[in-house]
């Protein structure tokens, strides 16, 4: 298969107009007349990722996160997003990322987050006008109201968080929640105005976290990548299902924390 009907396969799932304005994913870097038989899949493009991407036989690497979002004054191995497109040109393998179409899609991070908490009645955060989109975020209730300490208890087991925080009244019973996927911490008036009593994410400001809590908004505040990585098994399995072709999650290696 060709990269161009790859892609165009993909984008037909998840398409780029489901896209925020400010975003750039699609291919950042590779022929689309080249051949790929086997894809390669995780969270970020990095030098480590892409040389994985290579050492498994893969021909294009597919990431959430996009490698570029602005316009590239140099190339210097000696930073990182250039050192992973020098990495990617020398080991011929495409750079592609499907990232807020992802999270905005309707099977996407922030339904699959929600599934996963066990949420009932999954409604959109925030609403698009865009086709077929879901947009940004998730709401919906518990089947029986938990403390907040229960659901951090649930949100560690059920997206295999390592790292995560509550703020607010840690025994209040919660029956309706929301959730962003990722850097949503500004988004925790839209959780209010669903009526939601908690507002789960990553990435919150301290100006954000303490309006939030003053309006009475419970949080938990989890890492951004281990959020988004629980989305990354239905992604292969969409790739696989819309192109047949040979889909590998790479092992992530999470940044490690120094606890005191």
């Amino acid at each position: 298969m060709k990269i161009k009907a790859f892609i165009e396969a993909v984008e037909r799932r998840i398409p780029k107009r489901w896209a925020e304005e400010w975003d750039n994913p699609g291919l950042a870097f590779g022929d689309e007349n080249a051949e790929v038989v086997r894809v390669a899949v995780s969270l970020d493009a990095t030098p480590d990722t892409v040389q994985r991407a290579a050492e498994a036989g893969c021909q294009l690497l597919f990431t959430h996160h996009p490698l570029i979002f602005r316009p590239l004054k140099h190339v210097y191995e000696s930073v990182p997003p250039q050192k992973t497109l020098i990495t990617a040109v020398r080991k011929n393998v495409a750079l592609y990322a499907a990232h807020t179409n992802w999270d905005a899609s309707p099977e996407g991070v922030n339904v699959i987050l929600a599934q996963k908490l066990g949420l009932q009645n999954i409604g959109k955060l925030e609403h698009s006008d865009v086709e077929g989109c879901f947009g940004i975020g998730a709401a919906g209730c518990f089947e029986q109201p938990m403390t907040v300490r229960e659901i951090m208890a649930l949100v560690r087991d059920a997206w295999a968080c390592k790292n995560l925080t509550g703020f607010g009244d840690a025994d209040k019973k919660i029956s309706r929640a929301a959730l962003g996927g990722g850097a949503c911490g500004s988004m925790w008036q839209f959780a209010l105005d669903r009526g939601a009593e908690l507002f789960i994410t990553a990435d919150i400001s301290y100006h954000d976290r303490n309006e939030a809590l003053y309006k009475g908004l419970n949080l938990i505040v989890t890492d951004h990548g281990e959020m988004e990585r629980v989305s990354l098994p239905a992604l292969c399995g969409l790739i696989r299902e819309e192109t047949g072709v040979e889909v590998v999650q790479l092992e992530e290696r999470y940044v490690e924390r120094i606890n005191l």
